[in-house]
């Protein structure tokens, strides 16, 4: 288990890593389409036209090795993620891209992150909620990731 001094140190490495990666997607991803941007607002998203995307080949971990070591450990980014929410930007697998279902677990996060009060309290709180599951696995807002996501997908079906 994970002292609070270095909990509070990872934190701040990742939320740091966290705000260059926000900009460097921001820089270089492409915006949502209509129809993504009718899915963002689904999931709770204030602003999407702020959303950008970049498909990559697989999703970058951070260079310091700790902070690397322990992404992995806590399962948040690991050699087999297909995508991860930064703040307003997506990092998705090109391998995953048409998967709908994903991209909408993505932009939950993006809605979290707006309603927590921006990326720096959004990693804060994140990793709190992961810290206090077992095995730093799980949590209320991947939980509420997943559900919203399946939930809009059924629904969609169900329509149809």
């Amino acid at each position: 288990m994970i002292d609070q001094h270095d909990f509070d140190r990872l934190a701040s490495l990742a939320s740091a890593w966290a705000k260059s990666q926000e900009s460097y997607i921001l820089e270089h991803g492409v915006p949502l389409t209509r129809d993504q941007v009718s899915d963002a607002r689904q999931t709770g998203v204030r602003e999407p036209n702020c959303v950008r995307v970049l498909v990559v080949d697989r999703i970058p971990l951070p260079a310091d090795r700790e902070l690397a070591d322990a992404a992995r450990h806590a399962q948040i980014i690991t050699d087999a993620s297909r995508a991860v929410a930064i703040g307003y930007g997506i990092i998705i697998r090109a391998d995953s891209w048409q998967n709908r279902e994903l991209l909408l677990h993505q932009l939950v996060h993006v809605a979290q992150c707006e309603r927590s009060g921006g990326l720096r309290s959004f990693v804060s709180e994140y990793l709190l909620d992961r810290r206090g599951s077992r095995d730093f696995s799980l949590g209320s807002l991947e939980d509420e990731a997943r559900s919203r996501a399946r939930e809009i997908c059924a629904g969609e079906k169900i329509a149809r």
